[in-house]
């Protein structure tokens, strides 16, 4: 694990779903000493805002929505990404086609809450046990759950989150409750 321990979200455009998680964790996680969180495009607005209607949820739920900027996912962000955490399967596919290696710490951000929660409770006891920060918590937990996945079923389209890009407000409401829920599920197991 490097000094800070990086989180990097991804999704197409970096101006829906990833500006989302980037947001929320960096308001439920990043208060934590030692933890980055940075999000980008596969193909991105680069230097756009997010979009006005993930804005108005993020304000809403208290997070920060401050300068922003798009950005284009470039290898050498998934290299220095301790965890990176996607929208979808199809975002997994592009970064694995573009740096193979970094496949123990590529999900989506469904997958991996779903993963963690079916991990043995007492595995991941140990693994929350062997650090008091968030930082060492994610660094133990990281390989539990990617050795998980390789026991598990394949990742579902339920693992994926919807693109609200140019749809009517209900899409981004429930895309935003797909990032939501997660990430909240993530705080509590990394509280506990």
């Amino acid at each position: 694990m490097t000094e800070t321990y990086a989180l990097l979200a991804v999704c197409t455009g970096n101006i829906c779903r990833s500006p989302a998680m980037d947001r929320l964790l960096a308001h439920e996680l990043g208060s934590q000493p030692g933890i980055t969180v940075r999000s980008a495009g596969t193909h991105a607005h680069v230097g756009e805002d997010m979009e006005a209607q993930m804005k108005d949820r993020l304000v809403e739920y208290g997070a920060d929505t401050e300068d922003f900027e798009a950005e284009q996912l470039e290898p050498e962000l998934v290299r220095s990404a301790d965890l990176v955490l996607t929208a979808t399967r199809e975002h997994v596919r592009d970064i694995l086609a573009d740096v193979p290696e970094s496949r123990q710490k590529v999900f989506t951000l469904r997958e991996f809450v779903r993963l963690l929660d079916s991990l043995d409770p007492a595995a991941r006891a140990g693994a929350l046990e062997t650090s008091q920060t968030v930082a060492g918590k994610l660094a133990a937990l990281v390989p539990l759950v990617a050795d998980r996945r390789d026991q598990a079923q394949a990742p579902t389209a339920q693992d994926d989150v919807v693109d609200p890009y140019m749809m009517p407000e209900d899409v981004f409401e429930e895309s935003f409750a797909q990032v939501r829920g997660p990430i909240e599920a993530l705080r509590e197991t990394l509280r506990g």
